[in-house]
């Protein structure tokens, strides 16, 4: 029976995530072509999705923190609330300013969200298959990201930017409906918790895990923001192409995703994070060599197969290396850690862009990349 219910709540779970990606995607796959046709460059672009990594970086350790304490169920409501009028005041006023204002906000909700969904899910699979539980997990998140790219583009091109702000918003108020049937947690009164005291507790090679992931994390969000720009301004796309091919990455990691959760489960998730940091740069360095749509398709459909490793991997290491009862502050310092890495990143990348030209982003996001991948050499381990 115990293990039927937690069946049905990580079902549950799947069916959140899934939503909430649906309304994600439709804001932000898009919004550096939006934040450019409100007169934005390539510098401020990588600002302001620097404002949204940030918030959503300290978002991601005070979302933990709650989830330690008081349960999942408050930070993931909050997140969708906030979310859902966000996409309402996007939709009401088109502006420059008030662009600037709500997209760090965005970053917000996904802290709130995402390190509460994680943890909660790792506290509802069994330990010998968690890898593969996150697979599933990313999968239903990216087939979300697949329908919501490729609607995302048509939106953009017959209705207008704005629509999809509301239709984002739709699709997040529509999950606030399942939050409550997320299981609870019962709150020990009267019982403190010191975050720094917790933080000591952790192994050593989780901070050597997280310093990989660092740089992993700059080095990704140095070309994040330009993947729909260079499909934009370097090949000559039109939004509902860019939306398409986007779209494509997304299918890379919907296909794989199951495939190397069983893998890390098999071979150890610290294996497969070092796998999938080192390859990252192969793929990233081809892309912007990508002269049309089908090639640059194909590119980032293999940058999803490579990117497919991370999720499942990253989530279990940090699972491993912490106990249950920190395991969500432990993966709230994770995506902190990688949030203010990412911030960095992107106005890096922003000022290579209008500096040297569109491919260096790229090139140089890929080498850096491997310094990341050096250090969690360092942290590989088998299967535990």
């Amino acid at each position: 029976m115990r293990g039927n219910g937690l069946l049905r709540d990580r079902s549950l779970l799947y069916l959140l995530a899934f939503l909430f990606n649906a309304s994600w995607v439709l804001i932000t796959s898009l919004m550096p072509l939006y934040l450019d046709y409100l007169g934005y460059r390539g510098a401020g672009i990588g600002a302001l999705s620097s404002g949204r990594t940030i918030f959503a970086a300290i978002a991601a350790i005070i979302a933990g923190r709650v989830s330690d304490k008081l349960g999942h169920r408050e930070p993931i409501s909050i997140s969708l609330a906030i979310f859902t009028l966000l996409g309402c005041i996007l939709y009401l006023k088109e502006s420059p300013k008030i662009v600037a204002l709500i997209y760090p906000l965005i970053g917000l909700c996904f802290g709130l969200f995402n390190t509460p969904a994680t943890s909660l899910l790792s506290e509802l699979s069994p330990s010998t298959s968690m890898a593969s539980s996150f697979a599933i997990f990313y999968s239903v998140m990216n087939l979300a990201g697949i329908i919501s790219s490729n609607f995302s583009g048509w939106i953009a091109g017959k209705m207008g930017y704005r629509y999809l702000f509301l239709s984002a918003s739709f699709f997040s108020a529509l999950s606030l409906l399942l939050v409550r049937m997320l299981p609870g947690r019962t709150v020990e009164k009267g019982k403190s918790l010191p975050i720094l005291r917790d933080l000591r507790s952790l192994d050593r090679k989780f901070y050597l895990f997280l310093a990989g992931m660092l740089f992993h994390g700059f080095s990704l969000m140095s070309i994040w923001p330009f993947f729909s720009l260079y499909a934009k301004k370097g090949i000559g796309l039109s939004e509902p192409e860019v939306g398409m091919m986007l779209s494509m990455r997304s299918l890379g990691l919907l296909l794989t995703l199951v495939l190397w959760g069983k893998i890390s489960d098999r071979i150890g998730p610290s294996n497969m994070i070092f796998l999938h940091v080192f390859f990252s740069s192969f793929a990233w360095a081809a892309y912007p060599f990508s002269p049309n749509f089908p090639l640059a398709a194909l590119v980032l459909g293999i940058n999803g197969v490579v990117g497919a490793m991370d999720m499942p991997a990253r989530r279990s290491v940090a699972a491993g290396f912490s106990d249950s009862k920190i395991r969500a502050t432990a993966m709230g310092l994770l995506d902190f850690t990688s949030g203010i890495a990412s911030s960095a990143g992107f106005i890096f990348g922003g000022l290579l862009w209008d500096a040297i030209g569109m491919r260096a982003p790229f090139i140089v996001a890929s080498l850096i990349n491997w310094i990341g991948a050096l250090l969690l050499f360092m942290v590989r381990k088998g299967k535990s």
